[in-house]
């Protein structure tokens, strides 16, 4: 009985003319295949699995995906009427496509995006990184030293092009003994990097504004990150 089986497999593993293919020539099938067939091919076989998960491929994936335009709205209330978040992707040929966005709650902020990828503050005690081709969200608990008066402003997310890293950023108020010392003022930014697991501390030079962070925002540039540092008066 146990042989049959193993020739069974053997022979539909036989069947599968693409496993016969240079692994070059699968790869570029694959490149061209869009997220969603992507995640059904990861089901027919162990090879198929390992090769699509592989993490080179998936960087090699979103490179070679179609430069798409990604509108996102939140969920709101117009006139006591609940409106689901919603997602408006616009194609090369600017032909719009609108569609719910599952993985986003109602009160959930978006505070980054970075190559398809979703940054999201929740009021609980962890953030979300959600994909919308796939439906698929990881969640993420918040830093240790969160303290009070956090804010989704405070977040950032980013992608370093040289390490293919995600990385998460997060100002932190000054404090003193793991108290808050100065609300309207950040020494320590803290980066959690995926696949880490752990958020990791940086001290700043100098106690810099918290409140320019949150009027006015962090831009994320091929891996580096920049924020104003003085009012403007």
């Amino acid at each position: 009985m146990a042989s049959e089986e193993i020739k069974s497999k053997k022979q539909r593993n036989d069947e599968c003319i693409i496993n016969c293919l240079p692994e070059d020539l699968i790869e570029r099938i694959f490149l061209r295949l869009p997220v969603s067939t992507l995640l059904r091919c990861v089901s027919v076989c162990k090879h198929w699995h390992n090769f699509i998960r592989d993490p080179q491929f998936v960087v090699s994936h979103l490179q070679c995906a179609p430069r798409d335009v990604l509108l996102f709205f939140q969920q709101e209330s117009i006139s006591g009427e609940p409106y689901p978040s919603d997602a408006i992707l616009i194609d090369e040929a600017w032909s719009p496509s609108t569609y719910a966005v599952p993985v986003i709650g109602p009160d959930d902020f978006l505070f980054g995006s970075c190559i398809g990828l979703l940054g999201l503050y929740t009021k609980t005690s962890t953030i979300k990184i959600a994909n919308l081709a796939n439906g698929e969200c990881l969640h993420l608990e918040k830093p240790a030293k969160n303290v009070k008066g956090d804010h989704f402003s405070f977040y950032s997310f980013g992608f370093h092009p040289v390490t293919k890293e995600y990385k998460i950023t997060h100002f932190l108020g000054d404090c003193i003994n793991g108290r808050p010392h100065n609300k309207d003022k950040f020494n320590i930014i803290q980066v959690y990097t995926l696949g880490d697991e752990k958020w990791k501390d940086i001290r700043t030079p100098e106690a810099l504004s918290l409140i320019i962070v949150r009027n006015s925002g962090v831009v994320n540039v091929d891996g580096k990150m920049y924020w104003l540092t003085e009012d403007m008066l």
